[in-house]
């Protein structure tokens, strides 16, 4: 399926995945957070919020970031030891799903993921 709009009141796209990527790099998610809002042309009103998270159990810890955008905000969770992300990128503008999403897969190296996008909008019955 080469979905590229959905409906005209933004999209939400989903990405849990499997990454070989500096994952545990705060660095490297605050740029990949850059990077990705300036690839789908959206306008970030904020600088990334990085952190580190510390677990008791090592392979839960990793670092979450957040960008907010104008359009409204692209989150991301990693946990390095198990080499996993998962990814929200939400946006009430329409953006190019499909590459998006190989944009996403290459800049992170990603090898295994699943997507799910989600049509939002509100029909109010009256």
């Amino acid at each position: 399926m080469n979905i590229t709009q959905l409906h005209n009141k933004g999209n939400h796209l989903i990405i849990d995945g499997i990454s070989t990527a500096k994952i545990e790099s705060k660095e490297f998610i605050s740029k990949f957070l850059t990077r990705t809002t300036k690839q789908i042309k959206m306008k970030a009103i904020s600088k990334p919020f990085v952190l580190h998270h510390k677990a008791k159990v090592k392979s839960e810890s990793g670092i979450t970031g957040v960008i907010i955008l104008a359009e409204s905000n692209i989150t991301i969770h990693t946990y390095p030891e198990k080499k996993q992300i998962y990814l929200d990128l939400f946006s009430c503008n329409e953006f190019p799903i499909e590459k998006t999403i190989k944009y996403i897969v290459k800049e992170l190296k990603i090898t295994k993921y699943k997507k799910k996008i989600l049509k939002r909008s509100i029909k109010w019955n009256q």
